[in-house]
């Protein structure tokens, strides 16, 4: 004995539904192609250098010199060196490479 409900005769003859409902208006591949359009673009403005010169003071300093002053102030209370300014101007100088290729 088979027992069939409203909801399975209903369904008799229907298309199944594709698993993306948008695809048949082609909205699936605009949407591809506007997402990768969109990581294309935000790639571009991450690659290009910062103007420095257009940067607020606070901005150009945060850049540019607080990372490696940070670490080298860090180092030197960890220190406590008797000459703090001469062993401050060393680590910045013997680090500067690791820092320039960031900005």
């Amino acid at each position: 004995m088979s027992y069939h409900t409203d909801a399975d005769t209903s369904m008799e003859g229907h298309t199944p539904v594709s698993e993306n409902p948008h695809a048949e208006y082609g909205l699936t591949e605009n949407i591809q192609r506007t997402v990768e359009n969109e990581k294309a673009g935000s790639e571009k403005i991450s690659k290009q250098k910062v103007d420095l010169q257009a940067l607020p003071t606070r901005a150009y300093l945060d850049q540019t010199v607080v990372p490696i002053l940070l670490q080298g102030l860090s180092l030197l209370a960890k220190d406590r060196p008797p000459n703090p300014i001469e062993y401050l101007a060393a680590f910045l100088l013997k680090n500067k490479s690791q820092f320039e290729e960031r900005n």
